[in-house]
């Protein structure tokens, strides 16, 4: 711990500040909330952390007993989990989540989002309940995103899946629109209605599908009124 974070005071506040407060130190463990155990994950969903950096945070996570890491079968490659004291961080991940969507949302929406975090989001968020059991492919295109434009989700035996490459499947719905309104569309600053009717945001498909897309495609939980972290299992 840099000696910048300890504020030398009795108080539970500065002394829970003086681990969580280093820079991307909650972003790692959002992520690893929201299924990151690799490092080439945490790069992958957090591009402009330096892997120096990373790496860093990552130890000293691990030296407050706060994750753990364990050897892969790979050589020289871990995996990292979150220890009791780091899954006990859901409930303040989504108090400052809460928080920072009421108070400090403003320009949100311009700064960059990664295409893989938003589908991530995007897969985590659909509502089941509301599609058929059989099998079924949704395929994104972003208009704003040439080196990679086409995206999945792929849902059967009940899951849904994220996947950046086509596996195959038949598609039944193409959404094509751009990173920067599916991220206004996600975080409930655009609605999905107004987007389909500004051609922002283009359905093709099923008609059972594309007619009922709002109550299957589901928007950020922070823009309700319950959003939480659960620690995974």
């Amino acid at each position: 711990m840099s000696d910048d974070y300890d504020y030398g005071e009795a108080c539970p506040v500065s002394m829970a500040t003086s681990i969580l407060a280093e820079r991307w130190t909650l972003q790692i463990i959002r992520e690893m909330f929201l299924g990151s155990t690799k490092y080439s994950q945490f790069q992958k969903y957090m591009p402009n952390i330096s892997p120096t950096l990373l790496k860093n945070r990552l130890r000293t996570l691990e030296d407050r007993g706060i994750i753990m890491r364990k050897k892969t079968a790979t050589q020289g490659r871990y995996d990292y989990f979150l220890m009791p004291s780091g899954k006990a961080l859901g409930p303040v991940l989504t108090e400052i989540g809460k928080w920072g969507m009421r108070y400090a949302s403003d320009g949100m929406t311009e700064k960059h989002n990664t295409v893989y975090g938003l589908m991530r989001d995007l897969t985590g968020a659909l509502d089941l309940d509301q599609l058929p059991e059989c099998g079924i492919t949704i395929q994104f295109n972003f208009t704003d995103y040439p080196e990679s434009p086409k995206h999945y989700i792929n849902i059967y035996n009940g899951e849904a899946h994220y996947c950046s490459q086509d596996l195959g499947f038949e598609v039944d719905v193409y959404i094509t629109s751009s990173v920067k309104v599916m991220t206004k569309v996600w975080y409930g600053e655009l609605s999905m209605t107004r987007a389909i009717e500004r051609e922002e945001m283009l359905l093709v498909g099923n008609s059972q599908y594309t007619r009922s897309i709002t109550k299957w495609l589901h928007i950020s939980s922070f823009t309700g009124d319950n959003p939480r972290f659960i620690a995974p299992e």
